[in-house]
């Protein structure tokens, strides 16, 4: 640790030393509209190191050698074209630049000609794609939703979440920065598309990736916001006002105000119609969150930079949410000797949270050689529950039912949670192209605090529902946990020459939980000692690595191996229990990627990670929350080791404008944490379920997904074909046997965007979607769901400022168990007026959930249990909604 502290040391003390220019190698083609190469076309490039000049050759290649920056303007004219500028910002690890084909359009001066010449949609990078927002026709007044529906590969779905190339999207930067912390729906609603110069999807390795182009472990898919580098004054922002029946309302607004070097946003929400963040847009959301929620919010986002090496941002945002939900589930649980549980429960929960959340980054930048990152955080939640449920239980033998129960439980839940955290990164580029060194600094400490009151009425009943035991429950249960966790990483890389390299890195984790669980007799305060407990526990790990790194114009790899030796200490305060567990994993480092152009890719990546098992899997103590299903952790659990291999494919045709991605992975997991599920016979025939916790292999996950674009028609009809197969091994222990549930889920989506003229826009969608579960119990049959998901959604400018739309959606299921069967059918409409210069005012009249049949319905299948939701969400309501849209840039 000390070694880690002196390096980290001298690398914020790096800015002191001599760099001298990293010298570049940048080279392209440029062409005509038909693909034929231009000759003897000027080419200037030019930044603030730079001022060359070239011509192209016969083959319309032209090159730059000792380019002294990778951030650089391209100029090209030629005699008889139209003249053409592009901006770049490379990669400055990659010493050799080839661009992308430049094409220039024909300079014509006779009347009435007419030049069609073909766009280019997307370009494909390394572990970037890139959209070019000019590529893509928008209505007035569009924002960064509506860009995003029109690209190839991004689905985003009605209840806001945003798919690419088959993987959900959890961030969204704004030049590489968060906006509102990074939130998908605030920017996706609120930054106006003519601000956007170009949309990337990028594969995110956190802040190493980001600073030394070298990725190790499973990439993140992040989106980028480019904005225009030219629009540097200015202001934009929306505002909505709303009442509607059943007492709903709607009140919030949004401003970001930019000056050049500084940004500042703020914005606002008051509502009761599940709508989660301020934000116009023409979405229909089903209903927004499960249950319905009152919502008060309100954040400020800020940006500036002080001079050109120091800068800071960051953001500070308040909620607080009350939510009532009403929940029916229906659970089966498999085990062996033809024995069955079912249980049948409906819950009526209400929460009331309050949520802070502040996060800064001071950033000092010298000319991309001295790096170093300051960022503070701070988080506190304050949440109360209260919860009723009613559960019906049935034990089943060979079919037959054996006994029965029935509980009534109510609840009431406090919990906060207070956390405080720092990073620091830093990188130094030295003198030498490619010798580099990265560090960083992680520290997180936090508290849980959670008081719980249990009042549970139980009935138990034989197999001819005679009443044979009654109980009653009432405790109280306190539970502190106490974490704190910091961690160190450093890299060091040394270039070898033609695009290779050496990196050698150690990475520090340490990890200390301490949990104090302390259970009483209700209106008694008197403890109960069997069920309180005491437990601290830590993980620590160090891993040593070297790899070997090469990138060229085409190809990239790593090769290298990581030794990680592990240690897992705990200690039970109040039963004189310790664990001490020892443990080594070598693992191997392998990714490899080919472009074989701008329309083409191919990415394999392995990566490798470990995983300590929890506080409540390790404390050797019985929680009784929910008397049905008591848990008892097992300290002598080992860690976890996971596998990972992705494999993915991208191609871009430029001419049709067809595109395809996929991506196939696997899981593997050593020593995996996982349920026993034990029946536990007590006086009177009383069974409960008791979980306990054992480490075992086998247990494996495959995946598999595409997404094919078709534009047909001159676009005006799109053709999106989806789908996905994931089969999951998942093993547990069932009566201590060990048993598999397998798991098959496919799905296959059909996708049209219909959009003849600029009045119309119609997007019908259907997916059949089969889960298939079986376990390796042969007495028990297979368990089959399979849905139908009918979908359209579409508007009609019956004037320019005259608007109708609709969202319709159908759900067919076949398999759901017991009172969780339903079909909804959802259908929200709207008529819109728009007003005031460029149609910036809108007043609509929306209907939600004309049918009444809004609900969630899910399926998930955990260890030896298969479990069927149902869940409320906001049903029929009609809303009169004044929307106002501003915004107004300088260049």
């Amino acid at each position: 640790m000390k070694v880690f502290v002196i390096l980290f040391a001298l690398l914020l003390s790096s800015p002191c030393l001599t760099a001298q220019s990293i010298k570049y190698f940048v080279r392209g083609t440029l062409q005509d509209t038909t693909g034929t190469g231009i000759s003897g076309a000027t080419v200037l490039l030019t930044s603030d190191l730079d001022s060359i000049s070239v011509r192209t050759n016969e083959k319309g290649f032209y090159s730059f050698k000792d380019v002294l920056s990778s951030t650089f303007k391209l100029s090209l004219s030629n005699l008889g074209y139209q003249s053409l500028e592009r901006q770049y910002e490379l990669d400055p690890e990659n010493f050799f630049i080839d661009l992308e084909p430049l094409q220039l359009q024909a300079q014509s001066y006779e009347l009435n000609q007419i030049l069609i010449t073909g766009k280019q949609l997307l370009v494909i990078k390394k572990d970037t794609i890139e959209y070019h927002s000019r590529n893509y026709k928008l209505r007035e007044n569009a924002y960064t939703e509506d860009l995003m529906r029109l690209l190839p590969g991004i689905i985003l779905s009605r209840d806001g979440n945003i798919i690419a190339q088959g993987r959900q999207i959890s961030k969204i930067t704004v030049n590489g920065r968060d906006f509102f912390g990074g939130d998908v729906e605030t920017v996706i609603k609120n930054i106006p598309a003519n601000l956007i110069e170009k949309i990337q999807v990028i594969n995110d390795y956190g802040d190493k990736g980001r600073l030394t182009g070298n990725s190790d472990g499973r990439a993140q898919k992040i989106i980028n916001i480019k904005t225009w580098a030219n629009l540097r004054k200015g202001y934009f922002g929306n505002t909505n006002a709303g009442v509607g029946t059943e007492g709903r309302y709607q009140l919030s607004a949004l401003a970001n105000y930019f000056n050049n070097n500084r940004e500042t946003g703020v914005y606002g929400n008051l509502n009761n119609n599940n709508s989660n963040l301020s934000g116009s847009g023409y979405t229909l959301k089903n209903g927004g969150d499960n249950g319905l929620t009152t919502l008060n919010a309100f954040g400020l986002n800020h940006r500036e930079k002080y001079n050109k090496n120091l800068s800071s941002f960051g953001s500070y945002n308040f909620s607080n949410a009350q939510n009532e939900l009403f929940s029916e589930t229906f659970r089966q649980n498999i085990y062996p000797d033809n024995t069955k549980i079912t249980n049948s429960d409906t819950s009526s929960i209400y929460s009331n949270a309050y949520d802070h959340l502040f996060q800064w980054n001071l950033e000092y930048d010298r000319n991309k050689v001295d790096y170093i990152q300051i960022s503070p955080s701070i988080a506190y939640t304050r949440k109360k529950t209260g919860r009723e449920v009613d559960l019906s239980q049935s034990k089943l033998l060979n079919s037959f039912l054996a006994d029965s129960l029935r509980q009534i439980t109510d609840e009431d839940i406090f919990n906060s949670t207070p956390l405080l955290g720092l990073k620091i990164v830093g990188n130094h580029r030295f003198a030498k192209p490619g010798r580099n060194i990265f560090a960083e600094v992680n520290v997180k400490n936090g508290e849980n605090t959670l008081r719980q009151s249990l009042d549970a009425r139980l009935n138990y009943f034989d197999r001819r529902g005679n009443l044979t035991l009654d109980s009653i429950q009432r405790t109280f249960h306190r539970n502190a946990i106490e974490n704190l966790s910091y961690s160190g990483r450093l890299s060091f890389t040394e270039p070898m020459g033609n695009g290779s390299m050496i990196e050698l890195g150690y990475i520090y984790d340490y990890a200390e939980y301490l949990n104090d669980r302390e259970t009483t007799r209700a209106y008694q305060r008197k403890r109960i000692d069997s069920l309180s407990n005491k437990y601290t526990y830590s993980f620590m790990t160090h891993t040593v690595s070297l790899s070997f790194r090469h990138n060229s114009q085409k190809h990239s790899y790593a090769l290298g191996v990581s030794v990680q030796p592990t240690q897992l200490t705990g200690e039970s305060i109040s039963r004189n229990i310790y664990v001490n567990r020892n443990g080594l994993n070598i693992v191997p480092e392998l990714n490899y990627t080919y472009t074989f152009s701008s329309e083409k890719s191919f990415a394999f990546n392995y990566a490798a990670s470990s995983n300590p098992p929890s506080y409540l899997q390790l404390q050797p103590v019985r929680d009784v929350t929910n008397p049905q299903y008591p848990v008892t952790g097992n300290p002598t659990l080992k860690s976890e080791l996971w596998h990972t291999v992705d494999f993915s494919y991208n191609s871009f045709n430029f001419d049709t404008g067809n595109t395809l991605f996929t991506n196939f992975n696997a899981s593997i997991v050593q020593d995996q944490v996982v349920s026993n599920t034990v029946l536990v016979y007590q006086e009177g025939n009383v069974v409960n379920q008791e979980t306990l916790f054992e480490n075992v292999n086998g247990g494996f996950q495959l995946g598999g997904i595409y997404n094919a674009s078709l534009p047909l028609v001159g676009r005006k009809l799109i053709l999106d074909i989806n789908g996905s197969v994931n089969y999951n091994n998942n093993v547990s222990l069932s009566n201590y046997t060990r048993i598999s549930g397998r798991n098959l889920i496919a799905s296959q989506n059909l996708r049209m965007q219909i959009n003849p003229g600029g009045r119309l826009e119609l997007n019908p969608s259907v997916t059949y979607t089969f889960n298939k579960t079986s376990y390796t119990i042969d007495e028990y049959e297979k368990n089959k769901l399979s849905s139908w998901a009918l979908s359209a959604s579409g508007r009609l400018n019956v004037s320019p400022s005259f608007i109708i739309g609709s969202a319709l959606d159908k759900n067919f299921y076949n398999g759901l168990a017991g009172s969780v069967k339903t079909n909804p059918l959802i259908l929200n409409t709207y008529l819109e007026l728009q007003f005031l210069k460029s149609n910036r005012g809108a007043l609509r009249f929306t209907g939600f959930d004309l049918f009444n049949q809004n609900t969630s319905v899910q399926r998930m299948v955990l260890n030896n249990s298969i479990l069927d939701n149902r869940t409320n969400k906001l049903g029929r309501y009609y809303m009169l909604l004044f929307t106002l849209n501003i915004n107004k840039f300088e260049t």
